[in-house]
């Protein structure tokens, strides 16, 4: 195998895994946009609650897209999940900060799930141009 084929076939074999790595990339920054969200509608909900107070009346979902009615009769606390499927009864205001924090760390990760991926699309790029570039050079 020539110095040029070797090269061409690392270079492919980077470039395969730099996809993969990509799609990999996207798709956690997919789903921590979608954890960023849900975690603003319930910090927006907690605002509704706080200017409205109790017997505010809401939908509250149960699965499958199915809702029951149903009004808030306390707003002084709120159960915030802190992992592990545990949650912990916290004051209205404590519990927002504990959202706001997590949120904000979401979009850290966001923001460096995001650098990364732009460093990996420039270097499968510059695989890309190696590798046209090696292919031509291998035609001759």
């Amino acid at each position: 195998m020539s110095s040029i084929e070797e090269q061409l076939s690392r270079a492919v074999a980077e470039f395969q895994i730099l996809d993969q790595l990509i799609n990999e990339v996207r798709s956690r920054i997919s789903t921590l946009q979608a954890l960023a969200i849900e975690h603003e509608g319930a910090l927006n909900f907690i605002e509704e609650l706080l200017k409205n107070g109790s017997g505010m009346k809401i939908l509250v979902p149960i699965g499958g897209g199915n809702y029951i009615h149903a009004e808030v009769t306390s707003t002084d606390k709120i159960e915030v999940s802190v992992g592990s499927g545990v949650v912990v009864s916290k004051p209205i205001h404590e519990g927002k900060e504990i959202i706001e924090k997590r949120k904000n760390s979401i979009i850290q990760s966001i923001q460096n799930l995001q650098q990364r991926l732009e460093q990996y699309l420039r270097r499968a790029n510059e695989l890309r141009n190696m590798i046209e570039a090696l292919s031509a050079k291998a035609k001759q």
